[in-house]
């Protein structure tokens, strides 16, 4: 992972449906700073998925949580105490 990449832990999500427009509704909370709080998160845009985008993230989301749990617990790159 690059040094210059920008982390935002999530801290929370809301999901929702319009059922008559066949939407899933996204909204994510996200610690912006080492000082905030879970409970002071803030939120993201609501995000609309088609149906057909909410099954791929669902798929995409299980193959890299397979992914993580297959590479097991390692320690970060860096010296050794």
């Amino acid at each position: 992972m690059s040094d210059d990449l920008v982390l935002n832990p999530v801290a929370g999500w809301d999901v929702r449906t319009v059922e008559s427009m066949q939407l899933v509704l996204l909204e994510l909370g996200f610690i912006s700073t080492p000082f905030q709080r879970p409970e002071e998160a803030q939120k993201s845009p609501i995000y609309a998925l088609t149906l057909p985008q909410a099954k791929q993230l669902i798929d995409v989301l299980q193959r890299s949580v397979q992914a993580v749990e297959r590479a097991g617990i390692s320690s970060p790159p860096g010296p050794k105490h």
